[in-house]
Order: C-alpha cells, then sequence, then structure tokens
C-alpha cells in the first residue's frame, strides 16, 4: 500500500497572469488537475486510481490510497506521477466548439504550466522470490533510519 499526495502551491506565479491563463475570477479560486500513475504494465500491477480529476486551492492537499504490486523479480523503479493542470475553457471557445471545451491555444498565447516538485522515500524497490526473511527500511544501510525486520517460521 502506498499514499499519494498531492499539495498545490501557487507561490511561483503571478497572481494576474495565473487569473487570465487558468481562467479564473479571483487567484484564490481552484484550478482544476489531472494526475496519471505512469507504470509498465509488465512490472507493476496498480490497485486504485490510476487518473483522478480533482481541483484544488492553494495549499490544498489531496491523497489517494494506491496499492502497487510488483510483478517481476528484481530492481524496479517506481511509478511516474504526472500532473497536469486544465485551465477553465474560456467564454469564445465555450461558443466557438460548442461542447464547453478548449481545443488549444492559438499563436503567440501563454500555456497554464505545471512543475512538479516530486518527494518520494524511494525510486526503486528489490523485489525477491520466495521470501524466508526481509529488512525493509528508509534511509541508506547503516544509517539511523528506520529498519524492520521479518523472519518466517
Amino acid at each position: 500500500m502506498t499514499e499519494l499526495s498531492i499539495r498545490h502551491t501557487r507561490r511561483w506565479g503571478i497572481p494576474s497572469s495565473l487569473t487570465e491563463l487558468a481562467n479564473i475570477s479571483s487567484p484564490s479560486d481552484p484550478i482544476e488537475f489531472v494526475y496519471t500513475i505512469e507504470a509498465n504494465p509488465e512490472l507493476w500491477l496498480v490497485a486504485g486510481q490510476r487518473r483522478a480529476h480533482f481541483t484544488a486551492r492553494e495549499e490544498e492537499e489531496h491523497k489517494w490510497q494506491i496499492m502497487l504490486v510488483p510483478l517481476k523479480v528484481g530492481n524496479v523503479l517506481l511509478p511516474n506521477v504526472e500532473i497536469r493542470a486544465r485551465p477553465n475553457p474560456k467564454e469564445e471557445d465555450k461558443r466557438k466548439s460548442g461542447a464547453g471545451s478548449s481545443k488549444g491555444n492559438g499563436e503567440g498565447e501563454e500555456e497554464l504550466n505545471c512543475e512538479t516538485d516530486y518527494w518520494s522515500y524511494g525510486e526503486c524497490v528489490v523485489v525477491i522470490s520466495d521470501v524466508r526473511s526481509s529488512t525493509v527500511g528508509i534511509g541508506e544501510m547503516g544509517s539511523r533510519g528506520v529498519w524492520l525486520e521479518s523472519t518466517a517460521r
């Protein structure tokens, strides 16, 4: 089991450009996002929401429980998470499309970008078969990290 936790900040953006690019009326309005868990299907079985739409205000945090089941033995890189901002469609885009969605930006228009800062307790796991004992830890071997040992009887 793992927990995907996403917290949104607007510290790095200029409020006036944010309202224009996201097509929101106030810098404190929520912005819509989409996250996608990108996992190689030959290496991982993902149980939980692989993709979800959510809205977030500044400093708001969202959490999802996800189960990752490794399918191969060896050193396996953990799946990636991609997060994209979805600006509200502008009124003229709604009228043009008739369906309420924008087809993209015209030439010279800025795009609403989303920079992601990944914080993780690990980048890969070691998967072994027929486990009789295991040691799991957070931190480097020999350091003062947290270590748990388990032995089958």
